[in-house]
């Protein structure tokens, strides 16, 4: 879960309050955010010279938190699904993925063998 950003002016009037002379802790009871933020927002600032969002490192997941919960408990449910099956409610919810992808997402939470049994 992503955790919640201070704005850009909050964190400029925490470098500013630093630059002014202020310790962590006057800072944090000044503006009323903990300690560790206001430690977080000077270190980042001391090392990058600037307080705007930087961007993610990595790649995005193609697939959404929800919607790769959403496959495990339907693999789990029905072991006998395929993975075609699988892609194709994804594809339902917007989310278009190989199966490649879906299998390996089902490997990682430890669910083997998406391919029907001959009878």
């Amino acid at each position: 879960m992503k955790n919640k950003e201070h704005t850009r002016q909050v964190r400029d009037t925490v470098v500013k309050k630093f630059k002014a002379g202020f310790g962590y802790k006057k800072i944090s009871q000044a503006l009323n955010i903990p300690r560790s933020t206001v430690q977080a927002i000077i270190l980042k600032w001391k090392e990058y010279q600037t307080t705007a969002n930087l961007p993610i490192p990595g790649r995005i997941s193609k697939l959404s938190a929800h919607t790769r919960r959403r496959l495990i408990r339907d693999a789990a449910k029905r072991p006998m699904i395929t993975l075609d099956e699988l892609q194709r409610s994804t594809a339902e919810v917007g989310d278009s993925v190989h199966r490649t992808t879906i299998s390996r997402i089902l490997h990682k939470s430890g669910l083997y063998g998406r391919v029907a049994r001959r009878k």
